[in-house]
């Protein structure tokens, strides 16, 4: 008599394949990085009871939540955020939110750079920088609205890069996206019109850059509209003209500018080398800006007037200034000069700390009351000394930059491998493609790159041309240069693939030697 056991295989079948690595050994580093991650987000939670706050910034956005009117120096995009936590009642469920984002951020770039085809630990080392670096983690922990920022431009990259050819819907996701990322900071305007390129350069069809640039640009004219009504021009901020007035009074020679007598009083009376830094010029009450003799109604015209004259008798020292600070990114270690922000505000802080620095001072709340902050010392000092080394060099970043703009310019192969590789193919490997695949994922390459490389070095060009030096503005780029470098070195691995190789030789017999 047959007995059938259900825990064998019947008559036919055969037993499944367990010889593969599974789930958790091909994903093994992600999965130690996301755990490293995610036990440094809760020893902040610990740390610091309920929140950072910058007491500028952080302030400001707590008090537009309540009303949620249109800001004249803040867009509104990170305080309609905090307007639905603040249901919750809870402060520190703002930084819990975004810890979390931050996680998600780190498996996002990987899950795009895996399904692009990259090897997975390159994937997983793309996605280290935003995952382990304590700059990003103290960022995540403040009432501030980079991490909002970073997740926007995130999801709009991944909806543009995942498929080689995006749907109607991914294009029209993309920018909308990028358009709430305008609304949290104004500095996403300039990446929406980069993505905007790279779908033209593309040739994703009419349809797809219509879809875009439509989704795009809807909210960005609503909201204009909005702060029209509430200030009487169409923009999505004011208060342009005060920054860049702060950014070039620094090295204004007046001797060399064509001034008003108004204009004028805007000069500084030391030498360039004793003036303070663009942030005096714009909040200090002893600044020119708020001195000057001049009707409110006509003070803005003064400035700007002031600022473009700087930067077109002076051309050379505004590229200076502009270039140092761009390369001071790219310098090893977390260092400030005295006309750069704080380094130690955007660092996990011990008590006390200068008032200058605007990260001590007691928390708002949802409601707008006070809480003094509390801390664990030794989570607080775990993490403070974790932040000496755990965060990304700038000279990293800088190759990593490099290393995108190398895939770009490259040189592309003449002809593909006219023999078949006899190495086992990687996931999503070009190898074994038609002349034109190949051809085609090279392109895509290159584009990808592009637009990476030049969304991060945005992020880094606009603030130092029109604000000023700050820690704070690298952050998004933990996003950006490392998926370019690894799609960099799959276009190397993609090169070194389709190059061509001597035919391997018949083996002889002995018998025929």
């Amino acid at each position: 008599m047959n007995v059938s056991r259900p825990d064998l295989p019947g008559p036919g079948s055969s037993l499944p394949d367990l010889s593969g690595p599974g789930p958790l050994r091909r994903h093994a580093l992600i999965a130690v990085l996301v755990a490293m991650a995610g036990a440094l987000r809760v020893l902040a939670m610990a740390a610091y009871r309920p929140a950072l706050e910058f007491s500028g910034d952080s302030y400001a956005y707590l008090r537009l939540a309540r009303p949620l009117v249109p800001d004249p120096v803040r867009p509104a995009g990170y305080p309609l955020l905090l307007r639905a936590l603040s249901a919750t009642g809870r402060l520190w469920v703002v930084p819990a939110v975004q810890h979390a984002t931050g996680v998600a951020l780190g498996l996002a770039v990987y899950a795009l750079m895996a399904h692009r085809g990259v090897a997975r630990p390159v994937a997983a080392l793309a996605a280290a920088p935003v995952l382990l670096d304590a700059y990003q983690m103290d960022i995540e922990h403040f009432v501030m609205a980079e991490t909002l920022f970073e997740a926007l431009v995130v999801a709009g990259v991944v909806a543009l890069l995942w498929a080689p050819r995006p749907s109607l819907w991914a294009c029209g996701f993309a920018g909308g996206c990028l358009a709430l990322a305008s609304l949290v900071r104004t500095v996403g305007v300039a990446l929406g019109m980069l993505a905007l390129v790279y779908i033209l350069v593309r040739r994703f069809g009419w349809s797809r850059s219509v879809a875009f640039t439509g989704v795009l640009a809807v909210p960005l004219i609503g909201y204009a509209s909005w702060f029209h009504s509430a200030h009487g021009t169409y923009a999505l901020t004011g208060g342009d003209t005060y920054w860049l007035y702060g950014r070039v009074a620094p090295i204004a020679d007046c001797a060399r500018l064509d001034l008003t007598a108004q204009a004028r009083q805007l000069c500084s009376p030391h030498p360039p080398r004793e003036r303070p830094g663009p942030n005096y010029y714009v909040w200090n009450h002893n600044s020119p800006r708020f001195t000057i003799s001049v009707p409110d109604g006509e003070k803005e015209a003064v400035l700007a007037d002031f600022a473009h004259q700087v930067i077109r008798h002076q051309p050379v020292d505004y590229t200076r200034m502009v270039t140092g600070e761009v390369a001071h990114y790219f310098t090893p270690g977390r260092w400030v000069g005295p006309r750069d922000w704080y380094v130690g505000t955007w660092q996990f802080p011990a008590d006390p700390v200068p008032a200058y620095w605007h990260n001590n001072a007691p928390l708002m709340t949802f409601n707008g009351g006070r809480v003094a902050r509390a801390v664990a010392p030794g989570p607080a000092a775990f993490l403070r000394a974790y932040q000496r080394y755990g965060f990304t060099p700038g000279p990293a970043l800088g190759a990593m930059a490099v290393l995108g703009v190398a895939a770009v310019s490259r040189r592309r192969p003449k002809k593909p491998r006219p023999w078949p590789s006899r190495r086992r193919k990687p996931r999503g490997s070009a190898v074994g493609l038609c002349d034109a695949d190949r051809h085609a994922e090279d392109r895509r390459i290159r584009a990808d790159c592009a637009l990476l490389v030049t969304a991060g070095m945005a992020l880094l060009v606009i603030p130092s041309t029109t604000v000023c030096f700050d820690y704070r503005y690298l952050l998004p780029t933990l996003v950006l240069f490392p998926p370019a470098a690894a799609l960099a070195l799959r276009a190397i691995a993609h090169d070194r693939d389709a190059s061509p190789t001597p035919p391997l030789l018949p083996a002889v017999a002995p018998s025929q030697r």
